[in-house]
């Protein structure tokens, strides 16, 4: 199984609370910049998850306008930046083997997108997760492990490499 673990785009640097920062119009463009270059790569997903923040769940609308809303969709609290990775990697995994996920996506935070990588992915390098990039793994939904197929930033996608 692909999961394709995404970085929320530039936010705010401040707000009434952490949660509710919301994109700048940068934001905005660069993940709209990554959601064309995904979707050129990437037909669809079986599941998608996002974290309940305000500049995930906007990332996450700027995404999935490239693509049709997969019928099994979940907001979780465990896609908070400062969230367990394990607990959240082993409660993805459960939803992606419960629904028998060929693909999935997740947008979330720093530290917990790296964190996430690199516990799924055990002994790979862990990317430099800068905003609106994207890290692709090939999940063994047996075994729960992963390997780290590809890493993906706007300056990349916009440089062609």
């Amino acid at each position: 199984m692909k999961l394709y673990i995404m970085r929320h785009g530039q936010a705010q640097i401040t707000a009434s609370s952490d949660s509710a920062r919301q994109l700048t119009p940068q934001g905005h463009q660069e993940t709209e910049i990554m959601a064309k270059w995904l979707r050129s790569n990437e037909q669809g997903f079986d599941l998608t998850f996002v974290s309940p923040y305000v500049r995930a769940k906007q990332t996450f609308d700027n995404v999935i306008n490239e693509f049709v809303m997969p019928e099994h969709h979940y907001e979780l609290d465990e896609l908070t930046p400062d969230s367990n990775p394990q607990m959240c990697g082993d409660a993805l995994l459960a939803y992606c083997a419960q629904h028998k996920a060929n693909s999935a996506l997740v947008v979330s935070h720093l530290p917990l997108v790296g964190l996430l990588v690199n516990d799924l992915c055990r002994g790979d390098l862990v990317p430099a997760f800068a905003t609106s990039s994207i890290a692709c793994l090939d999940i063994d939904l047996e075994s729960w492990q992963g390997n780290l197929l590809w890493h993906k930033t706007v300056n990349q996608v916009l440089m062609g490499a």
